[in-house]
């Protein structure tokens, strides 16, 4: 099966990057459309002092403060107060994590299920709630997998980029097809370039085997590594992000339990 190819359009972001141990805020962006109100919205400005996510702020002894500056704090609230939006209910199968795969400032809730599913929302610039994303993949449908670690690489214009995964397990026994996409999120819109296929071959031993390509032609491990990897432009940033199925999730309701599937800046 030939996958169809979709393509990535370059947006212009800021340069600038705040390198975190934890989920944290940066400067406000501009408001998307669409956006669903949360009853923590009103209180977000009034109560960045009192909604700490992180310590991390803070000038360093020489007075220099990071870049960007945090404007505001309070995201994690906005999302919790937003749950009924993001979560669905009675499902444990449904994975969820909070990321910022722009690195805008501004936090991703991502819903996801393996060959199912794939659903993100981003917190709006004035924390008034979250906005749905729009994405190539239809509703329903599968969508980029749960990645552990996103490898965020800034190309030429200035947008992020990272490599993610879909999955289609029905066509053979025994065979899984990856298809592996270049992603970039910008301005609540999430975009995606196939640029490559793997078919993994599970033999009666269990033994796993790989051929890439796919149904019209094949290539060779090392041309696979060069458009997932090597041919990138080098990584700026990791993303460690911690899945939360949905039981766990379920119980999962103010800001503090929300850390638990919250990303973390690695590099």
């Amino acid at each position: 099966m030939k996958r169809p190819i979709r393509i990535t359009t370059a947006v212009l972001l800021s340069l600038g990057v705040l390198v975190l141990p934890s989920c944290g805020k940066k400067e406000k962006e501009t408001l998307p459309t669409g956006t669903i109100p949360t009853s923590a919205s009103k209180a977000s400005s009034a109560a960045s002092s009192d909604a700490k996510e992180t310590d991390d702020t803070a000038p360093s002894e020489s007075g220099t403060l990071p870049a960007p500056v945090f404007a505001y704090t309070g995201q994690l609230e906005v999302i919790a107060a937003a749950k009924s939006t993001w979560y669905v209910e009675g499902d444990g199968d449904m994975r969820y994590a909070i990321t910022d795969l722009d690195m805008n400032g501004r936090y991703e809730i991502t819903a996801a299920k393996k060959n199912k599913a794939f659903t993100m929302y981003e917190v709006s610039a004035d924390n008034s709630g979250i906005a749905k994303v729009r994405t190539p993949f239809e509703a329903g449908s599968p969508g980029p997998y749960m990645e552990e670690e996103y490898k965020l690489r800034m190309n030429s214009d200035g947008e992020y980029l990272y490599v993610a995964r879909e999955y289609d397990d029905a066509l053979n026994e025994g065979e899984e097809t990856i298809y592996y996409y270049v992603v970039s999120l910008a301005n609540g819109v999430l975009r995606a370039n196939q640029v490559a296929t793997e078919i993994k071959i599970t033999d009666d031993s269990g033994n796993v085997t790989s051929r890439y390509g796919d149904d019209e032609f094949e290539t060779s491990a090392e041309d696979f590594k060069v458009k997932t990897d090597t041919g990138l432009p080098k990584i700026e940033h990791i993303q460690k992000v911690s899945w939360g199925d949905g039981n766990s999730v379920a119980g999962m309701n103010d800001a503090k339990s929300l850390e638990a599937i919250c990303f973390k800046l690695t590099k």
